[in-house]
């Protein structure tokens, strides 16, 4: 029987090499009588007042004679070990019709293809953008000056807009599919540790080449990918998918569609919305990014240990609690940059990004709050994306950069203070033009985002560190709309065969819960 170990400590400074005979210690045993099957789970215990710590869960293969015994005497600690369990697919039966289409590269479109595959279909992926190869190519060329491309860009593209995002893999989803989706990922050229890693992560600079390498799979069973090929619209008959229109040319008939549009396709959506597929209002997040050299949030989460070489640049996560719904940190980026997220020039939006390494001198963090679809201005179906585009249009409006951004040093923008002494260094590529965030954020949000900082900022007043920056906006967290679906055959009422998922579908929140989703999708097709 193996067993799990759970909550093993390892002070800082002691090997891996040592969690054996930490693990004998622990348990009372001889070292001898026990083997590391794996280590399961490795998180970094650096709460203040206390040394920073490793702590572990390890499974364990015992002495047949010792596991009743620790099982009994250790009940807390020790529990027979339960390997995570697979979803069964289903295989294709004969007389199979035409191939399914999936529709964007994202994690939902990648991994409903893999699932597809798995069963024995060989879908077509159309994807608007080019290969993650040429991606890369394009956006390195447009920071260097060249013209920015409306279909190539840190959004559009092979491997979707996570291809180019922190790559954190953490997700609180109690799922059996999220460990596959480590495994898939690390069989794709993940490190291996993200299958055990407290908080999983991959890094913009390797998760182009572990999504080029998924392709590659897929495409070695049978899938074909046709990039730079837009979606335009869906052709239905008596309420069911009969095929996909295609840019620039072309149609493909189907009686299934994965709909993996990403958050940002703004005109597909609209362009849905006028076909008559069902849609509704939902939040979303908005608010701004805060940039700290790493040094200070070192010092602020590890204290007299901070530089110590054994210890990951540091995090954090913080919620300030307001009368109108909390102000909370999103998708903290250690040692990262910020880069502009938008897909069009007059539009300028946001985001963070880190390596795998997270070696940068800067540490970023988005700081929302959720508006719900009562603060909408407009009243349409689409008043949260309406909403969206004039803020960024606004914010594109101050900047000096075609894709520069608003900025303010943080203790200025807390104090209600246009900064006067220039903006501090940052890692955003582009210009940063110092301007009020009153001029393209609504004033309900700049008091909700200044409130909550100020508070932020009385409880830990490091924050409130001279060189610390704000940026804005980060408007593009979440999408505003949900895709109606079914709750239980995952299909749009008003086309069958119509599966919406991941993020732009609003059912998904991040990379491993659109991977997710994407595969219950093509599990639900493949059941029905």
């Amino acid at each position: 029987m193996t067993l799990l170990l759970r909550n093993l400590a390892l002070a800082l400074g002691r090997d891996e090499t040592e969690l054996a005979s930490a693990a004998a210690v622990e348990l009372g045993i001889d070292a001898d009588d026990l083997e590391i099957r794996a280590i399961v789970r490795k998180s970094l215990d650096a709460r203040r007042r206390r040394e920073p710590r490793f702590l572990y869960t390890l499974a364990l293969e015992l002495a047949p004679e010792l596991e009743t015994e620790l099982l009994r005497r250790e009940p807390s600690q020790v529990e027979p070990f339960v390997p995570p369990r697979r979803v069964e697919v289903r295989a294709v039966a004969s007389g199979r019709g035409p191939e399914p289409v999936v529709v964007g590269s994202g994690p939902a479109g990648l991994f409903a293809a893999w699932r597809l595959v798995e069963a024995g279909w060989t879908p077509i992926v159309v994807e608007r953008g080019p290969d993650v190869t040429e991606r890369t190519k394009r956006w390195n060329r447009f920071l260097r000056g060249d013209v920015f491309d409306p279909e190539s860009n840190l959004l559009f593209g092979e491997g979707g807009a996570g291809a180019y995002s922190d790559g954190k893999l953490y997700t609180r989803i109690r799922d059996p599919r999220v460990h596959e989706v480590l495994e898939i990922l690390a069989a794709s050229g993940a490190p291996r540790s993200i299958l055990y890693d407290a908080k999983p992560h991959i890094g913009s600079n390797l998760l182009p080449s572990v999504v080029r390498r998924m392709r590659r799979s897929l495409v070695d069973r049978g899938a074909e990918f046709r990039f730079s090929t837009r979606m335009t619209r869906l052709i239905g008959e008596a309420g069911r998918i009969r095929g996909v229109e295609l840019e620039p040319g072309g149609e493909l008939e189907t009686h299934a569609v994965f709909l993996g549009l990403g958050h940002s396709a703004r005109e597909t959506i609209r362009s849905l919305d006028h076909d008559g597929v069902a849609m509704e209002r939902k939040p979303f997040q908005i608010g701004v990014r805060i940039e700290h050299p790493q040094e200070v949030i070192n010092r602020m989460q590890y204290g007299a240990h901070s530089g110590h070489p054994l210890l990951p640049p540091a995090d954090y996560r913080l919620v300030a609690g307001l009368p109108g719904g909390d102000l909370f940190s999103f998708c903290m980026c250690p040692g990262g940059e910020i880069l502009p997220a938008t897909e069009k020039p007059g539009f300028i939006c946001v985001n963070g990004a880190s390596a795998l390494g997270r070696r940068g001198r800067f540490a970023n963090s988005g700081f929302v709050i959720t508006l719900e679809p009562d603060r909408f201005p407009g009243r349409g179906t689409l008043a949260g994306i309406e909403l969206q585009e004039e803020i960024e249009a606004r914010a594109a409006s101050l900047a000096e950069h075609p894709f520069g951004a608003p900025a303010l040093r943080l203790g200025d923008f807390v104090g209600g203070r246009v900064t006067t002494g220039g903006i501090p260094e940052s890692s955003y590529p582009l210009t940063l033009t110092a301007a009020p965030f009153e001029e393209f954020l609504p004033p309900f949000v700049v008091d909700a985002v200044r409130a909550g900082l100020t508070k932020l900022c009385d409880r830990l007043p490091i924050l409130r560190h001279p060189d610390a920056v704000i940026v804005g906006p980060e408007s593009r967290s979440s999408c505003p709309v949900r895709i109606v679906r079914d709750g239980d055959s995952l299909q749009s009422p008003a086309f069958a065969g119509l599966y919406p998922m991941g993020e732009g579908a609003g059912y998904a929140g991040g990379i491993v819960s659109a991977a997710i989703d994407g595969m219950r999708c093509a599990e639900a097709f493949l059941d029905h």
